[in-house]
């Protein structure tokens, strides 16, 4: 494996800017010495990387995606310096697939899942699946999905979930209420509260987080009060008091997916297809596109008022897409570079702070303390930038390195 030497560097480690001017060495996969001083000595076959006018950054996470059985999307993600993706609902034989690719290769990002989140028959995302998908082997799958509607039921679910690999536990409350589209009923079918808070306390007895699927007011209130840890979505719907004082009791975060409510109501069409101007014509097609199936008051602008609300109030803000191989919109890797971009220029978010969103934050609140930061002795998942995003998030845009476990992909 080979040993390089960033020297001269600008180093973020996953919370703040440590220096201006570090030498960083890379050794067996890891983060073998930070220093403000060159090694004395070191091996011939060193790999040196001037580092000067340039950023250091924890490789970024993914904290909301679906990427199914697709290789294509953990190489795509890699790209743009994303180095782990959390999948939040999938197959666990789709996931196991993906992961055993992800442990063999370093030219792919690492991926976590939830597995099976937790749901009911005919509900949420099935209902959703099943207008949209063209597999006619769906209802298989559909098949295979929890159907939770005991409380006494959670606990088997939980540790069937976490046996199958799953990292942390979803449920889904989704009403479909701000969707156009034909579903068969409104409000689509949920798990009780009572089913919920099982599941939720179930997951906290296996040291589990829960984040929970809710993008209107009302089942983001009822998410909270059940104790979850985290909600996957920003709300869609203008948040009130009692919504920031209902994060604040539950300690709990919030995932960004700016992108995919902007695609969803056809939001923010200039700065998708800015993000895709570079891309080859099927992703720039696929990116610059859009899913347009919300209405009033589902919104990406009011997304965006949540995150604001949420930030200024000190709730944690984790940042994440919703990207999918199927979803307009939205493309792996580039549009977290654009869910950043949303973060700073519709939220208020600093560079810093949208740098921390998708780094330090995510490896606390996820309970991936491997990933996110840059420390001595932690795998080498890093990315060398040209400029400085922690005061101008578009130095994304100009990436020069991405290493995963000190292999430098490209």
């Amino acid at each position: 494996m080979p040993r390089y030497l960033i020297t001269n560097t600008r180093l973020f480690n996953g919370d703040t800017v440590i220096s201006d001017s570090t030498n960083i060495l890379i050794e067996n996969g890891r983060i073998a010495q930070i220093s403000e001083t060159q090694p004395p000595t070191l091996p011939p076959e060193t790999i040196t990387i001037d580092g000067s006018g340039k950023t250091l950054i924890p490789g970024l996470i993914d904290a909301h995606v679906h990427a199914f059985r697709e290789e294509l999307f953990l190489k795509r993600a890699i790209k743009y310096g994303v180095t782990t993706v959390l999948d939040m609902h999938n197959e666990p034989t789709w996931f196991r697939y993906l992961k055993n690719i992800a442990d063999e290769r370093d030219d792919v990002a690492d991926i976590r899942s939830a597995c099976h989140a937790a749901t009911v028959k005919d509900g949420w995302p099935a209902t959703l699946v099943r207008v949209t998908a063209k597999d006619d082997s769906i209802e298989e799958l559909i098949g295979k999905w929890p159907d939770l509607t005991r409380p006494e039921a959670a606990e088997e679910y939980v540790t069937t979930t976490i046996d199958s690999g799953a990292s942390y536990i979803k449920l889904f409350l989704e009403s479909g209420e701000g969707f156009d589209m034909p579903f068969p009923v409104r409000p689509l079918p949920t798990p009780t509260a009572e089913v919920q808070k099982a599941v939720v306390q179930a997951a906290h007895k296996y040291d589990k987080i829960t984040v929970a699927h809710a993008v209107d007011l009302k089942s983001t209130k009822q998410a909270l009060a059940v104790g979850v840890d985290g909600l996957s979505h920003s709300c869609a719907e203008s948040i009130d008091q009692e919504c920031i004082d209902a994060f604040k009791r539950n300690n709990a975060f919030v995932i960004s997916t700016l992108t995919v409510h902007a695609s969803g109501s056809g939001e923010e069409q200039e700065s998708r297809e800015w993000f895709s101007r570079n891309l080859p014509d099927d992703e720039k097609e696929k990116l610059s596109s859009c899913l347009k199936f919300t209405h009033p008051p589902i919104l990406m602008k009011n997304a965006c008022e949540t995150i604001r609300k949420l930030k200024d109030a000190g709730i944690d803000i984790v940042c994440g897409t919703d990207s999918s191989l199927p979803f307009p919109g939205l493309l792996s890797g580039v549009s977290l570079h654009h869910e950043l971009w949303l973060c700073v220029n519709r939220c208020g978010l600093t560079p810093l702070e949208a740098l921390r969103s998708a780094t330090g934050i995510t490896s606390r609140r996820m309970q991936i303390p491997d990933r996110g930061i840059i420390k001595e002795g932690m795998p080498a998942d890093i990315v060398l930038v040209n400029g400085d995003p922690t005061r101008n998030i578009e130095a994304l845009d100009e990436i020069v390195g991405v290493w995963r476990n000190g292999e430098k992909f490209g």
